[in-house]
């Protein structure tokens, strides 16, 4: 367990391993940057007189915000090691022994762009090197509309340094520390701070922040009951492609999603379970729709595979942990938290049940969708009893943290070639209190008037990134433009929000 706490010979530079998950998805990134993450807020700069903040006023401010976040949260400035003789990793942080330090450090993580970019896109084509002791992750300003002073801040690195509620966590501190400057609320005294104070916040890997011996924990028992035959369809190569990922940000109005949440409260039920529930037989319906487009020997082979297929599979499902741990839970624990504290694992369920939902012809290529009685009284039921399976607790989740350990070794990205869904629920984000001083329609000259997640995916699986933000429902779809065409996604799109509306009870079209 020791290899998995900070520790330091010298005072000056302090390591651990990282564990698990967070090891295993910084190897996903040695593949073409596989799963590394964006997560962006637009802000809004202006005085006390609703006039946009200058770029220069813009820029000073922001750079004082990452140097004071590096003192309160040292683990954005972490470096990493990767070892391929055992395909470990090693984080590394330096104590700065002065302004130097912090200027290096600030050049090769502050990026700035003179130009506004337009393409969702444009920032999952980018990748850098992180293998070999360099700063992982990087902190990207964009200009939006600098005559009224918006740009796009974004958190960017391999998926394991960082995960995408962390994201906002991080981007709420820079917002905040920005606001008070712009208004000389906590002005940043820079030489005032007493750099090496910071270690005490370095977090150990989330297996050691259970609480458990990590190395203790009994193997769970298995329940796997009957053979597990999942849906896993053939892929077409798109040939015609402009950028690495191909993405669609779906955005739900307040009226729709308002209604979700009341059917939600209604049936006993989260957002979670109902939108991995819209988002299955959304997916299941369009694997079917874009085969039937293609034709020939791809459709009959999709046709066969679903007609075949017991179960529905999502390979990865995604859980914040820290709130569970006893101590180091969050940004404000004495001693800090880890940046990515995700437990993931896959979801099983039934195919039939979905079958049964989007009423698929295999003779006339046609659909006949269940109702909303029948969504929420059989596929809402079974989702919940899917996502429901998988043991959460310590000790589950630490098992499958020595798991992935272990996977890292033998990882190969031909193991993501499945044309198959995952799904992250990131949450309400003003549940969560980020943003609430600084959503639209606040008081505050200061706005965030929207967030985004990203992510680079290679392999033909179709990711949903979702969230809540200002009454709205956002779904950000991504998949390969190798493996996704344009087309393909934008019935994706038609599709998700089909079955949103039949969530709903929405027949306006």
């Amino acid at each position: 367990m020791a290899a998995y706490t900070f520790s330091s010979s010298d005072g000056k530079t302090y390591k651990r391993n990282l564990h698990g998950f967070e090891a295993l998805c910084n190897s996903y990134g040695l593949h073409d940057f596989l799963l590394a993450l964006t997560g962006s807020a637009e802000v809004q700069l202006r005085d006390e007189s609703r006039i946009a903040v200058s770029q220069d006023t813009f820029a000073s401010c922001l750079r004082a915000a990452w140097i004071q976040l590096r003192h309160r949260i040292p683990a954005v400035a972490l470096r990493t090691v990767y070892q391929p003789e055992d395909a470990s990793w090693t984080a590394l942080y330096d104590v700065p022994a002065g302004s130097d330090d912090i200027d290096t450090w600030v050049a090769q993580t502050l990026v700035w762009r003179e130009t506004k970019i337009d393409c969702l896109e444009h920032d999952l084509d980018e990748k850098w090197e992180f293998t070999r002791g360099e700063y992982p992750l990087r902190l990207i300003a964009s200009p939006v509309e600098v005559s009224t002073g918006r740009y796009m801040l974004s958190f960017s690195g391999p998926h394991g340094m960082f995960d995408g509620r962390m994201s906002m966590i991080l981007l709420n501190e820079l917002v905040g520390s920005l606001n008070d400057q712009i208004f000389k609320a906590m002005p940043v005294d820079l030489e005032s701070i007493k750099w090496g104070e910071e270690t005490a916040r370095l977090a150990s890997a989330g297996s050691v922040l259970t609480g458990l011996d990590m190395d203790s924990v009994p193997e769970p028992a298995s329940t796997q009951t009957e053979e597990f035959v999942p849906f896993l369809p053939p892929s077409v190569e798109n040939q015609v492609r402009t950028h690495d990922v191909t993405m669609r940000h779906v955005v739900f109005d307040n009226a729709r999603t308002a209604a979700l949440r009341e059917k939600c409260r209604a049936h006993h039920t989260t957002i979670t379970i109902a939108m991995d529930a819209i988002f299955a037989v959304a997916h299941v319906e369009t694997i079917l729709a874009n085969a039937a487009v293609v034709g020939g020997a791809h459709y009959d082979s999709t046709v066969e595979a679903y007609t075949n297929a017991v179960h529905w599979f999502m390979p990865l499902s995604c859980k914040d942990q820290r709130p569970t741990w006893p101590s180091s839970s969050s940004i404000n624990h004495p001693e800090g938290t880890t940046l990515f504290g995700t437990d993931g694992f896959p979801l099983q369920a039934k195919l039939e049940t979905f079958r049964k939902a989007v009423g698929f012809s295999v003779d006339t290529k046609t659909f006949n969708s269940c109702d909303q009685e029948s969504f929420w009284s059989s596929i809402i039921p079974h989702m919940a009893t899917t996502h429901a399976a998988p043991q959460k607790n310590h000790a589950a989740y630490v098992h499958r943290e020595r798991e992935k350990q272990a996977i890292c070794k033998s990882f190969n990205p031909s193991l993501m070639m499945v044309k198959s869904p995952i799904g992250s629920s990131i949450g309400h984000l003003e549940g969560l209190g980020l943003f609430t001083k600084y959503a639209p329609g606040s008081s505050s000259p200061t706005q965030v008037p929207r967030v985004l997640f990203r992510a680079h995916v290679s392999g033909p699986t179709m990711t949903n990134l979702y969230w809540q933000y200002d009454s709205k429902l956002n779904c950000s779809l991504l998949a390969a433009a190798k493996w996704n065409s344009p087309s393909e996604m934008d019935r994706m799109e038609k599709t998700l929000r089909k079955w949103f509306d039949i969530a709903i009870g929405d027949k306006s079209e």
